[in-house]
């Protein structure tokens, strides 16, 4: 007989933090000083912050070195400049050593004292617990954006990514494994976490504004971000350039065919081409020309989206070039 897990009995000996920081030297004290108090709180024997400075221009570096110098368990790997913020969680999980690990912006907009919940799911028996985001502070049209690119992304892509689930998250050291195996140059974490498998459950939080400073993540990352995760993980743009090809050259079949009908009839005095009154000059012509060049670089701009992704595969370079390692 296989007994219920107890939860009382189940602890999590070591867990690592990894946090992705770019420009945060406002905000690396503050996410320090909550993220050990809850660490503490939780009861984890062993532990590990390891801030990934992703090139920052300011001091972020500096101030993580003084913490180190205070407390070895905070690590940093200082990247060579911005590799984005998808490397800079790859980076950090394959640095991580700790049985469990938990991804967290360094922006405290996800609050570090959520990963007591995550703790708590973990203890259920799931590998993987992520963050959804139940409200989100931010302005009107990046709210409009982010619902949109969840339900094109839900409908489009041919794995279960959850609805308004971000890269906050813990997972078990053999979930970090399998990602740490991915050979992937175009990464979407969140994608790649669902893809992997293994049981996985989400706890709803309210996504906190910026504790500090400027975003340093644009519109135009996100929007590269969203194409990531369209192209890596659905065929169906290709697909539907396909069938929308097959169909217009159906009809386009179907009115030649009409036309020729309507001609032969004609010459042999059964019709009169006058009572059709079919749309005459250009600009009937030149709408269908329009139509029809509009169509072609549609499906030109999606081909180029997969050969892009593509290029960059077949090259094979690295996600990322380490600059310094402080342990």
């Amino acid at each position: 007989i296989i007994k219920p897990l107890n939860k009382s009995y189940f602890m999590i000996d070591s867990i690592s933090i990894v946090i992705p920081s770019y420009n945060e030297s406002q905000n690396i004290g503050e996410v320090y000083r909550r993220t050990v108090e809850v660490i503490k709180k939780i009861g984890v024997k062993k532990y590990e912050l390891i801030f990934v400075e992703n090139g920052s221009k300011d001091n972020s570096l500096e101030l993580l070195k003084k913490i180190n110098s205070e407390n070895k368990s905070v690590k940093a790997i200082s990247l060579s400049r911005n590799f984005g913020y998808q490397s800079a969680i790859a980076v950090g999980l394959k640095y991580s050593e700790n049985d469990y690990v938990c991804v967290m912006d360094g922006d405290l907009q996800d609050p570090p004292e959520i990963i007591s919940k995550f703790v708590d799911k973990i203890k259920e028996g799931y590998d993987v617990v992520y963050g959804i985001r139940s409200k989100r502070k931010t302005n009107f049209l990046n709210k409009i954006f982010y619902n949109l690119f969840y339900e094109i992304y839900s409908k489009l892509s041919e794995i279960d990514v959850p609805k308004k689930g971000g890269d906050f998250c813990l997972m078990s050291k053999k979930v970090v494994k399998n990602l740490n195996s991915l050979s992937e140059k175009n990464l979407f974490m969140r994608g790649l976490r669902s893809w992997v498998g293994f049981k996985q459950t989400g706890v709803e939080y309210e996504r906190d504004a910026r504790y500090a400073g400027k975003t340093n993540f644009s519109f135009f990352d996100a929007t590269a971000l969203a194409l990531d995760g369209f192209v890596s993980f659905s065929l169906i743009p290709l697909r539907f350039i396909l069938i929308t090809g097959t169909v217009i050259s159906f009809l386009s079949f179907l009115f030649f065919l009409f036309l020729f009908l309507v001609k032969i009839l004609h010459v042999f005095g059964f019709f009169d081409l006058s009572a059709l009154q079919l749309p005459q000059g250009l600009t009937f012509t030149n709408s269908i020309l329009t139509l029809s060049l509009g169509l072609v670089m549609f499906t030109l701009g999606i081909i180029g989206e997969y050969v892009g992704r593509i290029y960059f595969e077949v090259k094979n370079r690295p996600n990322y070039v380490i600059n310094e390692i402080i342990l």
